[in-house]
C-alpha cells in the first residue's frame, strides 16, 4: 500500500512504537497454534451468541479473526491510519510549505507522538475490532496474543474463559457495524466532517511545526505528557470528536453490556475473571494514569462505564428488548449523553 509520508514520518512511528511495546511474554510454537484455534472457535461461537442476545443480524459474512504479535498489531493500526489520512496528510503537507527543515521537523514530531501512543497501547490492548472505512466488508477482528497470554498468566485466569469473554466483546462491536445500516455511515460521515474542518492555513501550519519543534526538544517527559490532538485538532475538529466520543459512549457500553451479560450465563469463571481486571485497572499507578489522560484513554474507560451503566438501567427497568432498540429508527433512538445519565427520559422518548 502507498502511504502518504509527507507530513508523518510513519518508519519513525513503527520504530518508535516497536521499541516502546516491547515483545511481552515468549511462548512455544504449540502455545500459539492452540490459541489461534481458540480464537477461530470463540470468535464463531460468539457471533451466534450475539446474534441470539441482540436479536441483530449482520448483512456481510464474518471472517476468521487474526492472532497477532505486538508489533504486528502497530503495523495493522498504522497501515489502517496511513490509508485513512493519506488524503488530508498531502493536503497539510502542500499547505506547509517548500522548507525541507520544515517538513522534517513537522514529520519526526507527529511520527514520534504516533509512534509512542501505539508503543503504550499495544502494551494494553486484547482485543480490537478493526472497521475499515476505506473500503466495504466486516471489518477485521485482531487479538493481540502476548497480552491475553501475560493477563492470564498474571491474574490465574482460566484461558479457554477469558479467550470467550474477549472474544465476545469484539464480535459483538463486529456486529454492531455489520447489522445496523446507519451506525458505519454515522462513523464514517463524521471522520469526513473532521477531515473537511482541517485548517490549512499558512498560520495554522507554522503553529505545528513550532508545536513539533518543542516536542522534540523536550525530551522523554514532554513527548510522554502532549496529546497528539493538541497538534492535530482544530477547535471545530474537537467539536467533531465530541459528538464521536457520544456515539462511542453506546458503542463502547453496549460491547462490554452484550459481553458481561453473556460471560455471566456462558462461562463459569466469569465472576473471578471480572473481579481480577477491575482490580489491575484501580491498582494503576498515578504516573500512569497521568499518561493515560494524555492520550485520552481514560475518556475511553469513561465510555465503557457511562454506556453499559445506562445499558444496564434500561435493560432493568424495561428488559433487553428495551436495549436493543438503541439501534433502530436510523439512529434518531440513540441517545444523548444527557439521557445516559437520565435513562427514564430515554426510554419515555422511544416509547421503550
Amino acid at each position: 500500500m502507498t502511504r502518504s509520508s509527507d507530513l508523518i514520518d510513519w518508519d519513525l512511528a513503527a520504530r518508535v512504537g516497536g521499541r516502546v511495546g516491547g515483545s511481552g511474554p515468549s511462548t512455544t510454537a504449540g502455545f500459539r497454534r492452540q490459541a489461534r484455534e481458540d480464537f477461530i472457535e470463540f470468535t464463531r461461537l460468539s457471533d451466534r451468541l450475539v446474534r441470539d442476545f441482540t436479536g441483530l443480524s449482520p448483512a456481510v459474512e464474518s471472517i476468521d479473526p487474526i492472532v497477532l504479535s505486538r508489533g504486528a498489531w502497530i503495523r495493522a493500526n498504522l497501515d489502517g491510519f496511513s490509508e485513512l489520512l493519506a488524503p488530508v496528510t498531502e493536503r497539510l503537507a502542500a499547505a506547509a510549505g517548500p522548507s525541507a527543515v520544515t517538513r522534517r521537523l513537522t514529520r519526526a514530531a507527529v511520527g514520534l507522538q504516533i509512534g509512542l501512543l501505539l508503543g503504550y497501547l499495544s502494551q494494553k490492548v486484547l482485543g480490537q475490532y478493526d472497521l475499515v472505512l476505506t473500503t466495504e466488508g466486516a471489518g477485521k477482528v485482531y487479538y493481540v496474543g502476548p497480552n491475553i497470554v501475560e493477563a492470564e498468566q498474571r491474574l490465574a485466569l482460566a484461558p479457554r474463559d477469558f479467550r470467550l469473554w474477549i472474544a465476545l466483546h469484539e464480535v459483538t462491536h463486529r456486529t454492531q457495524f455489520t447489522a445496523v445500516p446507519w451506525l458505519r455511515a454515522r462513523v464514517k460521515g463524521l471522520v469526513e466532517r473532521s477531515f473537511a474542518a482541517m485548517d490549512l492555513d499558512s498560520a495554522r501550519m507554522r503553529r505545528l511545526v513550532e508545536r513539533g519543534k518543542e516536542l522534540l526538544l523536550s525530551g522523554p517527559q514532554g513527548w510522554r505528557a502532549a496529546n497528539v490532538m493538541n497538534l492535530l485538532l482544530s477547535d471545530e475538529q474537537r467539536g467533531v470528536l465530541a459528538e464521536m466520543q457520544a456515539l462511542m459512549c453506546i458503542v463502547e457500553g453496549h460491547g462490554t453490556f452484550v459481553m458481561n451479560r453473556l460471560g455471566e450465563s456462558q462461562i463459569p469463571s466469569y465472576a473471578h475473571m471480572k473481579g481480577a481486571l477491575e482490580a489491575r485497572r484501580r491498582s494503576t499507578s498515578s504516573p500512569e494514569r497521568v499518561f493515560q489522560r494524555a492520550i485520552g484513554l481514560d475518556m475511553k474507560y469513561e465510555q465503557y462505564v457511562l454506556g453499559e451503566k445506562f445499558c444496564n438501567e434500561v435493560a432493568d427497568r424495561a428488559g433487553t428488548s428495551a436495549v436493543n432498540r438503541v439501534w433502530e429508527a436510523d439512529g434518531d433512538n440513540m441517545p444523548s449523553l444527557e439521557e445516559m445519565r437520565d435513562p427514564e427520559a430515554w426510554l419515555v422518548r422511544t416509547g421503550a
